[in-house]
């Protein structure tokens, strides 16, 4: 029998540019009156993507890809990505808020915040819409762009993806029978992976993002029964 191993973490992709390398903290009321501090939600393991609007017709189209990317991971992943709409420079009504999301089919937003302590110069040029991903524990950035165009979901869902919080998904491996220990996590550089083997077995490791995009195959080999622990870079 031939034991696979699929482990999805929080990569940090070099690739991606941006202005501003972590989030800026808030603690900020929604609109319903909602308390939000943006690092606690972060540390729970939560990803956050933020979208500043005018609200404006030009700002309706990568708002709403951003949206359904988010909706993507409703079902896989609920309650783990959030979607944060908010005023440019908090000039606008929250009802008109509501108004102009709904109208532009983005039905109802985790939160909608009309408060300048949410700044979209925090993260470098300002200009609507604006669209941020933050995540993970580090607080990092993973997506920052403004005046986008349409075609940014993928952009979106991969920002996610990276930036998910360190999880694992088996295939043919109890992770109790086999006793599976994944650290430390969340992990930065290095992370370490043990199991033990009830008997000699084939087994492949590989990483992958939480598209189930593969990044990096590790091993695939025969492994003697007892402990077996990896070191992955």
């Amino acid at each position: 029998m031939r034991k696979s191993l699929l482990i999805s973490l929080c990569i940090l992709f070099a690739a991606i540019a941006f202005s501003q390398e972590y989030a800026t903290d808030f603690t900020v009321e929604d609109c319903d009156g909602i308390t939000h501090n943006l690092f606690s939600t972060l540390d729970e393991g939560k990803v956050v993507v933020m979208v500043w609007v005018m609200p404006c017709g030009p700002c309706a189209g990568p708002a709403l890809q951003a949206y359904q990317a988010v909706q993507t991971y409703a079902t896989s992943h609920p309650g783990k990505v959030l979607y944060f709409m908010v005023d440019d420079y908090a000039n606008t009504t929250c009802s008109l808020l509501y108004g102009w999301s709904n109208s532009s089919g983005m039905g109802n937003a985790d939160a909608y915040f009309s408060d300048s302590q949410i700044s979209m110069s925090d993260y470098g040029q300002n200009g609507m819409p604006k669209v941020v991903v933050v995540g993970c524990t580090e607080h990092k950035v993973y997506y920052n762009e403004n005046y986008t165009a349409d075609g940014i979901t993928e952009a979106i869902e991969e920002a996610i993806a990276e930036c998910d919080s360190f999880s694992t998904s088996v295939d043919k491996f109890n992770g109790s029978e086999n006793k599976l220990q994944l650290f430390p996590n969340p992990a930065n550089n290095m992370f370490n992976v043990s199991y033990e083997l009830t008997e000699a077995d084939n087994v492949t490791v590989d990483v992958a993002n939480m598209v189930g995009k593969t990044v990096h195959h590790v091993s695939n080999s025969k492994q003697s029964a007892g402990l077996v622990e990896i070191q992955i870079n």
